[in-house]
């Protein structure tokens, strides 16, 4: 491989306290087409780390200060999917032999020739896939998320390496994160692309029963491509036992005995925390231990607020090209907010304000009135989510237990007469159950 080929624009970091070695590395690198950022400390590493989001990081074992065992933790602990090769003379191999049994991806023994770097760097580099929104010819999968944190960049990572994988994905976030869009890039970037993309939302859904049903028209409309299950966590329990069978038969479908089950990939999205629904009764164990084979989970917009710049500047151009913009105390404004809404909340007051506003530049009064007008809105619409939640879950939990209020309590983790104050707040009478 020579420079400008495949590997041009792949970012690697190398950390080493002696200067001649980096030196050596990096002539390596570049003359095979990589792109080197230099580290002569631990801590310098992790700032280049954030900003430049390197797909290999080569690091010595022994280092002052912040060693090679300290600084791989700290980098696997934000993102585990990028691979660290550890550089370590012949004293120290056990050292580096026990840093891959915690996750390291491989160790180099100095000397070491440059065929042998280059082989291993080729090897992290198969396990490291590009997820850049305007870097190769990969990029375009990604582009419907707007995003350069390194959380969401972690994500996409993982995102795409499970992408042309066959088990079931659930992922998980709160509402407006764009849960459907993650699961859409991945259907972008799978080998069922050119395939269908059909979502069921579980909470408007009648009944998953055999025979002529909205899940019977969902699966032969999803044949070959990917089937979304908006909500799972919305389905009553007698639905989530219809549902198992596909689920599990989609784990398997290629087993010659399961020759005839429809091919596609099951993807489940959920705004609540499952493992709570399992231990309260409301969620099946199997179901979830069948959708959970691939888990993602989708940060909230306050966990990533250097993104919205980039998300404003794309709503802005979709809705007025360039005849509108955000100032800074605007766009100050909408990064200091709390977005309980998520990135769906941030594109309604975007559009609202660039409605609204009469001059090129948004001001940010306009901004903070909408601000505040919508976060009501959302607070109103959680609290009103939870009180419906909360009904329903009373009712399942009367139906399961025949109105038996003392057991329905003990599952609820009630005493008594705190589940009868919750049912008369619901006009519930549990001798309707019996």
């Amino acid at each position: 491989m020579t420079a400008g080929g495949a590997n041009t624009g792949a970012r690697i970091l190398v950390v080493d306290d002696d200067p001649g070695l980096l030196d050596l590395i990096e002539i390596r690198l570049a003359a095979d087409g990589y792109e080197v950022t230099r580290a002569v400390s631990g801590a310098e590493a992790i700032e280049c780390f954030r900003a430049q989001r390197p797909r290999v990081v080569i690091s010595d074992l022994r280092m002052d200060g912040m060693d090679g065992h300290a600084l791989f933790a700290r980098l696997h602990a934000e993102a585990p999917t990028v691979p660290v090769i550890i550089l370590t003379a012949h004293g120290t191999i056990p050292d580096a032999v026990a840093a891959t049994q915690r996750g390291v991806f491989g160790f180099l023994t100095k000397p070491f020739d440059g065929r042998e770097l280059l082989a291993k760097v080729a090897e992290a580099m198969a396990v490291s896939p590009q997820v850049e929104a305007s870097v190769g010819e990969d990029a375009g999968w990604r582009a419907g998320i707007v995003s350069s944190s390194l959380v969401m960049e972690e994500l996409l990572r993982q995102a795409r390496r499970a992408a042309d994988a066959d088990d079931p994905v659930l992922i998980s976030g709160p509402r407006g994160s764009g849960k459907e869009a993650l699961a859409r890039a991945m259907h972008a970037a799978s080998r069922r692309a050119g395939k269908p993309f059909v979502v069921i939302r579980c909470a408007e859904f009648a009944g998953l029963k055999p025979g002529p049903s909205p899940l019977a028209r969902a699966l032969a409309a999803a044949r070959g491509g990917f089937l979304l299950l908006d909500d799972i966590e919305e389905l009553p329990p007698v639905e989530q036992a219809h549902l198992l069978p596909l689920v599990r038969e989609h784990t398997l479908f290629s087993a010659p005995s399961l020759a005839d089950a429809p091919d596609m990939r099951i993807v489940a999205t959920t705004t609540q925390p499952l493992d709570q629904a399992i231990r309260d009764g409301r969620f099946r164990a199997d179901l979830f231990y069948a959708i959970g084979r691939v888990a993602l989970n989708m940060p909230a917009l306050a966990e990533r607020r250097e993104d919205i710049p980039a998300l404003v500047a794309t709503f802005v151009a979709r809705t007025h090209g360039t005849a509108r913009g955000v100032g800074p105390d605007a766009m100050a404004a909408l990064q200091e907010a709390a977005w309980p809404g998520n990135v769906r909340q941030l594109k309604s007051v975007v559009e609202q304000t660039l409605t609204l506003a009469v001059a090129p530049q948004v001001p940010v009064t306009l901004v903070r009135r909408l601000l505040k007008e919508e976060t009501e809105r959302e607070m109103a619409a959680l609290d009103d989510a939870r009180r419906g939640f909360e009904y329903d879950y009373l009712v399942q939990l009367l139906d399961t237990t025949g109105g038996n209020v003392t057991h329905a309590a003990r599952i609820a983790k009630r005493n008594r007469t705190e589940f009868y104050k919750l049912l008369a707040r619901h006009g519930i009478d549990p001798g309707t159950y019996k």
